[in-house]
């Protein structure tokens, strides 16, 4: 399994962002969901402005690398609302950067989840970090629901092995950095994005 990663920054602010976000919860999952090989969709957004360079971060689980190729495919149709989705996508965005994880360890359901929070940080500061070490440091800790390790596939020649965790809230930081999960000191938070009850949720 890996993953599609693309962090990317919106032009929009206030009234305008709310309304493509509650577009994109509403309409891109199904999208993404219809490409085969397609695994799961994940929309997060910096928490407190601790995301880093990029406010958002879409994810999505793929099958293969050659997944990317269907993808691809598919959008470059324009079919099944693709057409559409891409031209607001263009026009709302300013700056977009993707790397692809492979998966190594951990939990393949990490997508499905129900925590809201989510952390991400490299396994190591200079990157010789086991992925064991990574995930023993926070797969017991109180509120942590899901937690794997990724490893760049193709990415930036300075990428690192990702650890991605599910928290229930942010009341669990504390615990979490108490195991040493926050050590690296490089560690990102996120909200997740998604539709509830027909309205945008944002868990951050």
């Amino acid at each position: 399994m890996y993953s599609y990663v693309l962090g990317f920054n919106l032009a929009l602010r206030g009234d305008e962002a709310s309304r493509f976000l509650e577009e994109a919860v509403r309409t891109w999952p199904s999208l993404w969901d219809s490409i085969p090989g397609v695994r799961g969709f994940l929309l997060l957004r910096g928490a407190l402005a601790l995301g880093g360079p990029f406010e958002y971060q879409l994810r999505v689980d793929i099958d293969t690398l050659n997944t990317l190729s269907t993808i691809d495919r598919v959008m470059a149709s324009g079919e099944g609302g693709w057409r559409k989705t891409r031209s607001k996508w263009f026009k709302a965005r300013t700056v977009a950067h993707a790397r692809v994880l492979g998966f190594v360890d951990g939990d393949e359901g990490h997508l499905n989840g129900q925590g809201a929070i989510h952390l991400l940080a490299p396994c190591r500061p200079d990157g010789s970090g086991q992925p064991e070490s990574c995930l023993q440091a926070v797969r017991e800790v109180p509120g942590v629901v899901s937690a794997q390790v990724l490893r760049p596939a193709l990415a930036a020649a300075d990428a690192q092995e990702e650890l991605w965790v599910r928290l229930q809230s942010l009341d669990n930081l504390d615990a979490v950095a108490a195991a040493g999960g926050l050590a690296t000191g490089r560690a990102q938070l996120f909200g997740e994005l998604r539709e509830v009850d027909g309205a945008l949720f944002a868990g951050a």
